[in-house]
């Protein structure tokens, strides 16, 4: 009751700061803290959905639409251990009245299990901000505590009550809580974290594995940054069975795979970004090129539409796209693969590309030609290296 009384008063004093900072447009507020418990315990701060690691004195109270106070048990039922002494949530005016609706039935919600509730299969799709597909997500019912994660197309189901909270968390990505109403069908839309210190995506490499006979396969990756998601979960290696025709079977999960998956984040020195050929391609070229670039190199027709169905949406943003292939030993710069037995083939190409709102004259680069014989490994991914291209250029 102690706190709960003490975060009733911190909701009426921030209101009270709120209100009349609006009416004094020169209200400054200084090292405002206000503290829970005897302990001096701060209750969990949430601004428009995310946690805020700041001091309240950084907000401008002129552009917060609602101001709500959790009580612990229902802070901590949301937010885990950091809502423990309850949470204050903070909603800019910067959203529409739909998105605040469910946003307030989230804050209002009291968790409780009701096992007698009518439930029902809820199936989706998870992505991130940019189009692409997020297998190995954690999906938490938060209510029931029933759990699963989304698979490699990106693809969920889970059991549901209406008025249960869905958990979406995946290392990388903002943890979104979604309120069940009566839908079926939900597609999910995670936000990538910051990556400090100048780091970049090192995003969706898809490896593909053929063999003609049956053979065990123990796959190690050597990556220097950090890895976010993988698929199937990878720890210190994969050990596989590759099957004729592109099967791949892990011995951890027992599950068959078309392909294996992971992306992390990774800190490039500035002379990485020293581009001296590649391709300049306009928005309507993007399809005819990346075809034949890609067949040209040694892609077959799948993994060539596998290619072009994550990155084409994400190219076609830009009027023009600045290009440039790592090929084959030239990836290993972004990760080696340390394969058990060594393939007799490796076929690795990763992008590199920026948006440009007109064409740049640049030497074309030239690109090599693979054949594949034997056991064959191939590999794809890429990243938008435009944030550190264009911070280069500003210097």
């Amino acid at each position: 009751m102690k706190n709960l009384k003490s975060l009733l008063i911190f909701g009426i004093l921030l209101i009270d700061i709120i209100c009349f900072a609006q009416q004094k447009d020169s209200l400054k507020i200084k090292d405002s803290k206000v503290l829970i418990s005897e302990n001096n315990r701060e209750p969990l701060l949430i601004v428009n959905g995310e946690i805020y690691n700041s001091s309240i004195s950084s907000l401008n109270p002129n552009n917060i639409e609602s101001v709500t106070v959790l009580k612990p048990e229902i802070a901590a039922s949301l937010y885990g251990n950091e809502g423990k002494n309850g949470a204050i949530i903070i909603q800019n005016k910067n959203i529409t009245i739909r998105e605040l609706k469910k946003i307030r039935k989230i804050q209002n919600h009291k968790i409780e299990f009701n096992p007698s509730c009518s439930k029902m299969e809820i199936s989706g799709f998870v992505g991130d901000c940019e189009y692409g597909i997020l297998p190995g997500i954690d999906i938490l019912n938060l209510n029931s505590k029933k759990s699963t994660f989304s698979n490699f197309a990106g693809e969920f189901k889970i059991e549901a009550c209406e008025k249960d909270v869905l958990q979406f968390k995946g290392k990388g990505f903002e943890t979104q809580n979604v309120y069940v109403e009566n839908q079926k069908q939900l597609d999910i839309k995670l936000k990538a974290t910051l990556i400090s210190g100048g780091g970049i995506m090192i995003k969706k490499p898809v490896i593909y594995l053929y063999s003609k006979e049956k053979i065990d396969v123990d796959f190690q990756i050597d990556f220097k940054g950090n890895f976010l998601t993988t698929f199937p979960k990878y720890e210190n290696n994969w050990k596989l069975i590759v099957y004729p025709e592109g099967k791949i079977f892990d011995k951890t999960t027992n599950r068959f795979y078309t392909s294996l998956f992971w992306d992390g984040t990774f800190n490039f020195p500035k002379e990485h970004y020293n581009y001296k050929t590649g391709f300049v391609v306009s928005k309507n070229n993007l399809t005819s090129f990346l075809i034949q670039k890609l067949e040209h190199i040694g892609l077959n027709t799948f993994e060539t539409n596998d290619f072009m169905q994550y990155w084409l949406p994400i190219l076609e943003r830009n009027d023009f796209n600045f290009i440039h292939f790592r090929v084959n030993e030239n990836y290993d710069i972004i990760s080696k693969n340390k394969i058990t037995p060594k393939p007799d083939t490796e076929i690795r190409v990763f992008m590199d590309f920026y948006g440009l709102d007109k064409s740049i004259s640049i030497p074309e680069q030239v690109l090599p030609k693979s054949k594949r014989k034997g056991f064959t490994l191939v590999e794809w991914g890429g990243s938008d290296v435009s944030v550190p291209v264009n911070e280069k250029n500003n210097l």
